[in-house]
This record gives structure tokens, sequence and C-alpha cells, in this order.
């Protein structure tokens, strides 16, 4: 018992210093890539290509961003609903699925903000910690559905960075959606992890949070897309792989809103004389897409907690 107990433990020690060992391989590479790329540019380069971002393009990244932020509120509602079915008004799963999402995507370490953020809103509603867990599995197995949704389509659509191999590995997903839509039309109402236990969607909803799934990294693509100039950025098709790309490589580096390894990947991604205007184009997405939400996000749960705190005086 001593001896696998031991085992386990190696095991587990192991499998923790190569997490950190990948997250530090990727923040170290993003930070030298980041430096050899910036330091070529001039930053009068920059703020040119700022300038000179269309004020329609604009308009049409922000709209894009709020499709992407409701798509996103939206798996919190799903996954409140299939957890505590009728218990949390909808009033509350949209306000805390908008906060926790916009502060989490700004702080990074989902796992831990994400948490946190939800069962100190929903606790106000009896939710328990548990519970609260449950509906935190949920949302980043919503999250993971939209992903691989997108990725699948790109592959089927065959973009040129395939080079011909895509369409392959897109129908071993459709295949892989189908299994598990066809899993959860079964009997199948929970879903038991070791002692972990959760409800799980129906196979109704599961398609309807695969769809939003698409139209929310579609969305969220297009907010930066929208802010590249015509003759970079290319085909929307071409464009996407890039962007899925940089996101997984920030969420694997778990800084902060992916930041630095995010810029980095999408750097990499052009030739050096294009990278002042897509700098450019990245500065004004973290404006848009991460610190304009982040803003809202934090008054309205500052106001909430300003509200909770003089209804107790009362």
């Amino acid at each position: 018992m001593a001896d696998k107990q031991e085992t386990n433990g190696a095991k587990a020690i192991a499998l923790r210093a190569m997490k950190y060992l990948l997250t530090f391989a990727i923040v170290g590479g993003a930070a030298f890539l980041l430096h050899r790329y910036i330091g070529r540019m001039a930053w009068q380069d920059v703020r040119d290509a700022i300038d000179r971002i269309p004020r329609w393009h604009v308009a049409c990244s922000i709209l894009a961003m709020l499709v992407s932020w409701s798509c996103l509120t939206a798996y919190d509602v799903f996954a409140v609903e299939t957890v505590v079915p009728g218990k949390v008004p909808m009033r509350m799963k949209i306000f805390s699925g908008f906060t926790t999402h916009a502060i989490c995507n700004a702080l990074g370490f989902h796992a831990i903000t994400g948490t946190a953020l939800r069962y100190r809103l929903l606790s106000t509603q009896g939710v328990s910690a548990p519970d609260v867990a449950r509906v935190v599995g949920l949302v980043g197995f919503a999250v993971a559905l939209g992903f691989a949704g997108v990725t699948c389509l790109a592959l089927l659509l065959e973009p040129s960075i395939a080079h011909g191999w895509g369409r392959w590995p897109g129908v071993v997903l459709v295949v892989l959606f189908a299994l598990l839509l066809r899993w959860l039309a079964g009997k199948h109402d929970e879903l038991k992890i070791w002692k972990f236990s959760t409800p799980v969607p129906s196979a109704r909803s599961a398609t309807a949070q695969i769809a939003i799934g698409v139209v929310e990294m579609i969305a969220a693509i297009a907010t930066m897309y929208f802010l590249l100039p015509a003759d970079i950025a290319g085909s929307f098709l071409d464009f996407a792989p890039i962007y899925v790309g940089a996101i997984l490589a920030g969420i694997i580096s778990n800084t902060p809103g992916g930041i630095g390894a995010f810029e980095a990947l999408t750097l990499a991604a052009f030739p050096q004389e294009q990278r002042a205007q897509v700098l450019a184009a990245l500065l004004a997405y973290r404006v848009i897409y991460g610190f304009g939400p982040l803003i809202l996000a934090s008054v309205g749960f500052g106001a909430f907690e300003v509200h909770r705190r003089l209804r107790r005086r009362a």
C-alpha cells in the first residue's frame, strides 16, 4: 500500500514538473519572440497603423465582441440550469456568466478565479460549492466543444495552412461529435469520474451548445480579423487556425489573459514587414475584447458587492 502511494505521489510530481516545464518553455519562447519581433519595429509605425484602422472596422469588431461575449454568457446559463434547474433567476445567471468570463479572461487561471467568482455570486442564490464546481466543469466542457466545432469546420473546409490533409481530422471530429451526441441521447443524465459526479446536458442541449460555441469562436476570431488590414489578414478561413492556435498557447501558458504567448504566436504567423500593423491590431483587440469587458464586469461586480453590504446593514 505504501509503495502504491509512493508511486502515485511520484507520478503526480512528475506530471506537475512537466506542466511547469511546458509553461516555462511557452512563456520563455514567447518572451524571446516578442523581444526579437518588437525590437525590429519602429513604434511610430505601430501608432500610424493604429490610426489607419478604419472606424467602421472598429465598430464591426465591437459588434463581433458583443456576440462572442453573449455566447460565453450563454454557456453559464446552460450550465447552471443543468446543475440546479430553476434555482437561479435568469438575471443572476447572465450576470454571473458575463462577470466571471470577463474577469477570468483578463486574470487567467480560469479554474481558480472562475470557481471563486461563480461561488461568490451563485452562493447568494443557495448554490452549494460542489454544484458550483459542476457548473465550472460544464462551462469548460462547452468551451471545449466550441473550440472543437470551429476546428472541425476549418479542417473540413481545407484552409491553406492544412496543406491538403485537413479533411481527415475533420471527419474524425465529426464522428466524435456524433458519438458524443448519441451517448447523451441515451439514458445518461450523470457522469461519474472517480468520486466526482456531475449532471450532463441532454443531446439537444449539447447540440445547442456546440452551435453557440461555433458562433462564439467565429465572433471572437472576427473581433481580431476586422482590425487587421485586408491585404495582410488574408481570408477568414486562413486566419482562423492562427487565432485558435494563439488562444490555446495563451491558455497553456497560464499568463493573465494569455498575454505574451497569444501575441507572440500571432506575430510569428506574419512576415516581419507586416508585424507593426499586426501588433497595432493586437493592441486594439486587447482593448476591445479584454479591457472593455473587464471594466464593465469590475464595475458591475463592485456594485453587486456594495448593494449586498447595504442590504445586510439594513
